[in-house]
């Protein structure tokens, strides 16, 4: 029994050497991946990783750091996270909203603590991944502030972080945080929010260690912390979502993972047609900056983020198979049914761009979700969230709308303002000049087309302009602007007035081929009837008392003469003639070149973007991320020999005393230098850090015979061997053993201090077990 004891102490005293021996912890972690089953991966910990300062950055610790953000991703028990947190030491494991089904109020965390060098490092992993609901999150972004999906998420994190530090009563704090995707934004905010509150968190700014990967920005302060690090790949399309030009940023230090690689332009979507090449990076800043300059955060966070979440919400609800029936009931058989019933009407986006004409499209695509909503695959969807998704469809096509115009006129080289300036002044003017000018306008087509038969003073306010805000100016400048007007418009009215008849041939001829070509390209083979299309144009004619923009079933109280009936009907005859005629002409050509009119309407970044988004959301999958971040970690490179490959020393030559040999493994890793497969001790092997440089000393060498010898660094995870020859060895002798059997770790290059430690620690065990044998002699004498 005393010996055992005596054993003991021994152990006691030794055993911070036998640790050392192996700074870092290596073993295996599981996380699910996108689009694939349960993934298992090599990580490498080491509590020396919070010995530097949170200021520097550590390539093992960031490579540590993803690896546990990933261990987040779980989909069934979310035993991941915590037994790798256990793993690695980390006690005290604390899972929120783990379990729970997700939510648009959820937002998983799994926090653990562990003792490091008298300090409490607190482990904090944010779910970034197989979060359903939380996705929707994504697309909260408010009117001000910091983005609201985001934000509201990171302070549910801080107030757990804070009631972790008082459960457990911690002090001397470091807070180790990491994040991948929508959790690196969250961590991010986090790590914002503690640098400023140092105090509330027991910490200190170097004791802070946040580690965000693929994370978009969505910060409204524009200040860079030296302990965070966004890690990012430079064409993972997710950091480019919410932009700068919204007044967002990323608060940590940027570090640039991966290759910038070429991707295919396009004219159009539907046409596919390839016009160029152009690198990733190149696009997304290019998108990125082109889109905020049309659609502003206050338009989407007014009329799409609300429409986008939902729908999101929708489909993250259902298990996997249902979301499959849902994605195949929207991208097929309701996209199938709205190209077949309405193709061409989305033509009238790049020519209109009204409030009426996307009202219009987005009935015909509820009418399109109705057509279809008994299929087998709609019945995934309740009759509340069928119609979330119908009220849905207005707002997302309202605002995206005016932005796939601006891509056409982008493309083609059209200047947008200019173009709206001229064409749709009420959009880039201000209301009281655009009252003078439509009032110009209004006064000279009811001049010109009502001639004698108008009333001038009839100069009402249209109701179609600003009817919630018509000031005092508006309705001056309109009235000025009509009177001005009126009377020109009057005179070429009358002067046209006998010229209704040929007008009437002209006019429906025109107006023949404008329809039927629309009536072609939605592939309507119907009859041509003109009062389907068109009623009696009423700003020529003067048959009625009525405008021509107002309602076309408006009754006439005026009284007409016979000459003027007369031209009316003449009127009439040439117009349905031109009409028929025109359809004649127009129905074929639709028929035949309709749909390609359709699908050669450029769509620039629309249609470059959508064509390569796999490409570009390849590179935000964690697991093709996290070969990236690897490839910077030297802990997972192959080993290599550097330096020192089959060398031959020459012992005669007094000059060439040693050898040395270098790999690109990492010091910390090394296990132990072999000679002729004998460990080789500090007297003989002196290692150097750098990354791993190993010197056989002179006197080691003289112990060798002539001859072929191999020397082999084994590593934790590998190896590197190579041989050297040595000759004109005079010193050897063959009653010698070539290399003492007795092994030692060899130099690490570590402080001196760590090993001042580890002696002083070593000695109090021999201390106790000399005092513990003297006291055992001393009773045994006493006997």
């Amino acid at each position: 029994m005393k010996k055992i004891v005596f054993i003991l102490i021994l152990f006691i005293g030794l055993f911070p050497i036998i640790v050392n021996a192996e700074s870092v912890q290596t073993g295996k972690f599981k996380y699910m991946p996108a689009f694939e089953s349960e993934k298992e991966e090599v990580y490498y910990y080491s509590d020396d990783y919070f010995k530097q300062s949170g200021t520097n950055y550590n390539e093992h610790l960031s490579t540590m750091s993803l690896n546990l953000a990933l261990s987040t991703f779980e989909i069934r028990n979310y035993t991941y996270s915590k037994k790798l947190l256990e793993d690695i030491g980390f006690s005290d494991i604390k899972q929120d909203d783990m379990t729970k089904k997700p939510t648009l109020e959820t937002i998983g965390t799994v926090m653990g603590h562990k003792k490091v060098k008298g300090k409490n490092v607190i482990a904090v992993a944010i779910r970034g991944e197989k979060y359903d609901s939380e996705w929707g999150n994504n697309f909260i972004v408010g009117e001000s502030g910091d983005a609201k999906g985001f934000s509201e998420s990171s302070e549910k994190v801080i107030n757990r972080i804070k009631k972790y530090i008082s459960d457990y009563n911690l002090n001397n704090v470091e807070l180790w945080i990491v994040g991948y995707s929508r959790a690196g934004t969250i961590a991010d905010l986090c790590g914002v929010y503690i640098n400023n509150n140092l105090g509330m968190f027991k910490t200190s700014e170097r004791d802070i260690y946040v580690y965000t990967f693929e994370a978009p920005a969505a910060s409204t302060s524009d200040v860079v912390y030296n302990n965070i690090y966004a890690i990012r790949s430079v064409v993972d399309l997710i950091p480019f979502v919410y932009p700068e030009e919204w007044g967002f940023h990323t608060n940590g230090k940027v570090i640039n993972i991966g290759e910038n690689q070429t991707i295919t332009t396009y004219k159009g979507l539907l046409s596919q047609e390839e016009i160029g090449s152009v690198d990733a990076n190149t696009f997304l800043n290019d998108f990125f900056t082109w889109l905020p300059s049309r659609l502003s955060r206050e338009d989407y966070a007014n009329y799409l983020e609300e429409p986008v979440s939902n729908i999101l919400d929708i489909y993250f609800s259902k298990n996997e198979e249902d979301r499959a029936k849902l994605l195949d009931f929207l991208t097929n058989e309701v996209k199938t049914e709205v190209v077949d019933s309405c193709g061409s009407i989305f033509l009238d986006i790049f020519e209109r761009n009204s409030d009426s004409i996307y009202k219009n499209i987005s009935n015909r695509v509820v009418e399109s979700i109705e057509n279809v909503e008994n299929s087998e695959n709609a019945k995934v969807l309740t009759n509340e969230e069928l119609q979330t998704i119908k009220d849905s469809i207005y707002p997302i096509l309202r605002v995206l709308g005016p932005v796939i115009v601006d891509d056409y006129y982008y493309f083609e080289g059209i200047n947008y303002n200019s173009y709206y300036a001229k064409y749709y002044p009420q959009f880039v003017l201000e209301k009281s000049d655009f009252a003078y000018i439509s009032g110009k306008e209004k006064g000279f087509s009811r001049g010109y087309s009502d001639a004698e038969y108008d009333d001038p003073k009839d100069n009402t306010v249209p109701d179609w302009f600003f009817q919630d805000d018509d000031t005092d100016t508006y309705i001056e400048n309109f009235t000025k602007g009509y009177q001005e007007t009126y009377n020109d418009g009057y005179d070429l009215g009358l002067s046209h007035k006998n010229d209704i008849a040929a007008r009437g041939k002209y006019d429906g001829v025109n107006a023949g081929k404008e329809m039927g070509y629309r009536a072609g390209s939605n592939g309507e083979a119907n009859s041509p009837n003109p009062g389907d299309y068109y009623t009696d144009p009423q700003f020529i004619g003067t048959e009625i008392a009525c405008d021509y923009d107002l309602d076309e079933n408006c009754e006439s109280t005026k009284e007409y003469t016979a000459e003027d009936l007369e031209n009316l009907q003449i009127y009439k005859t040439n117009y349905y003639e031109g009409y028929i005629e025109g359809w004649d002409e127009g129905y074929p050509e639709g028929q035949n070149d309709g749909p390609n009119r359709g699908m050669e309407l450029s769509m620039y970044h629309f249609a470059t973007l959508l064509k390569n988004v796999s490409t570009l959301m390849v590179n935000h999958y964690p697991q093709n991320n996290l070969e990236l971040v690897k490839k910077l970690d030297s802990y997972y490179n192959p080993y290599n020999l550097i330096e020192g490959a089959n060398q031959v020393i020459d012992l005669s030559n007094e000059e060439d005393d040693n050898l040395l040999f270098k790999t690109n493994g990492d010091l910390e890793k090394l296990v132990k230098v072999q000679v002729d497969n004998i460990d080789c001790d500090d007297s003989k092997c002196e290692v150097i850090s750098g990354s791993t440089i190993v010197k056989l000393k002179e006197n080691f060498l003289k112990t060798l015979s002539n001859g072929t010898h191999t020397i082999k660094m084994i590593y934790i995870d590998g190896a590197v061997e190579t041989t050297f020859n040595v000759t004109n060895n005079e010193y050897y002798s063959s009653n010698n053993s070539s290399i003492s059997n007795k092994s030692s770790n060899p130099n690490t290059g570590d402080s001196i201090m760590n090993y001042v430690y580890l002696l002083l620690i070593s000695l109090i065990g021999f201390i106790i077990t000399g005092f513990y044998l003297k006291r055992n002699l001393y009773e045994k004498r006493k006997i």
